[in-house]
């Protein structure tokens, strides 16, 4: 039996959502998988995390981005996955100078040496390994897109909308820059109050005052998160810089609409016209008009819906997505493709 390692500091983001749907994925099909938490202060030390010991019977290890390169080196293959890269020319400007500074002198020589000396490179989107190609000069970068469980992010065969009460809207992630966060009480007082925002992150249950019609949730548990992408009516996204776009992913999974910026690997998960609606990064103006047409035009926004959920099943399935990642450890181990993969 294959035995995958998968080393990983605790980030509370994204990375963290990647490794343990990775690891559940691979533990269904019989992969025996070990997950290390670092905590995040090894971020600034990444080196200690090669004093730890391999758990035994490794076969392969499966590290993110640049935090690969401590196990780079130790006689068992790695695969490095990059989530988002941090030195995209495209990313620079949602940065502050801090994370300027150590992006450039901390992070960019290790991610530099993990990548090149990883036995392979995977991305979770097409445009991430573009960004990798040009960055290291590595050419044989494997995209690999992100996955959704579509048993659990499903929709909700009893919600019917309301049409008395304002359209609800839902916005998935933490409160920064690069997730258009600032951008918030603009669309806010855009839309006016036919509508109402639901923004997860921040301070449960906190309305914040300069926001009228913005309910914070707070942090959700996945079961919470689900619920109300079910009992939203659209999904927004307000982000600048994706590497991926889970949160459009998820709401298409479960039976939603999706509004969002036309922007990196955004425009690889959302369908313009189809499953979706897609406008320039930072116009507000238009992104609202987007929420008001779908306010409209109800019929509009449940078609979009359902092709949502049809595309989140038939291009972003675990089971590909796995079976990319089996196909990968495979031929790193020379062991023969485990069956139906």
């Amino acid at each position: 039996m294959m035995r995958v390692w998968l080393p990983t500091i605790r980030a509370g983001t994204g990375a963290d959502v990647f490794t343990e749907r990775l690891a559940a994925a691979l533990r269904a099909r019989d992969i025996e998988v070990d997950i290390t938490w670092f905590p995040a202060w090894y971020e600034f030390l990444p080196e200690l995390m090669r004093l730890h010991r391999v758990p035994e019977g490794t076969d392969v290890i499966h590290a993110n981005g640049w935090l690969a390169l401590p196990f780079v080196g130790r006689g068992i293959p790695v695969v490095a996955t990059v989530l988002h890269l941090v030195h995209d020319p495209a990313y620079a400007p949602h940065r502050s100078f801090g994370q300027t500074l150590y992006h450039r002198w901390h992070i960019r020589w290790r991610e530099q040496r993990a990548l090149q000396g990883s036995q392979a490179v995977t991305a979770i989107s097409a445009y991430v390994a573009g960004t990798v190609r040009s960055f290291c000069g590595h050419a044989n970068v494997l995209a690999i897109p992100n996955w959704v469980d579509t048993t659990r992010y499903v929709p909700d065969p009893g919600y019917v909308p309301d049409p008395a009460r304002p359209f609800r809207l839902l916005m998935v992630g933490n409160h920064s820059r690069r997730k258009g966060f600032d951008l918030l009480p603009g669309l806010a007082v855009a839309l006016g109050p036919r509508f109402a925002l639901r923004c997860t992150g921040g301070l449960r249950g906190v309305s914040v005052a300069t926001m009228p019609g913005v309910h914070m949730l707070g942090r959700l548990t996945e079961d919470e998160l689900v619920r109300e992408y079910q009992h939203c009516d659209a999904v927004i996204s307000l982000s600048r810089y994706e590497g991926f776009g889970y949160t459009a992913l998820e709401g298409m999974a479960c039976g939603k609409p999706v509004v969002a910026f036309q922007t990196s690997a955004v425009t690889e998960v959302v369908d313009d016209g189809v499953t979706g609606l897609l406008v320039s990064v930072d116009d507000v103006p238009s992104f609202a008009a987007r929420c008001r047409q779908l306010e409209s035009d109800r019929g509009l926004a449940r078609l979009m819906g359902i092709a949502g959920r049809q595309r989140a099943i038939e291009v972003f399935g675990e089971a590909a997505a796995i079976g990319a990642y089996l196909r990968v450890y495979a031929g790193l181990v020379g062991w023969p493709l485990i069956s139906g993969e």
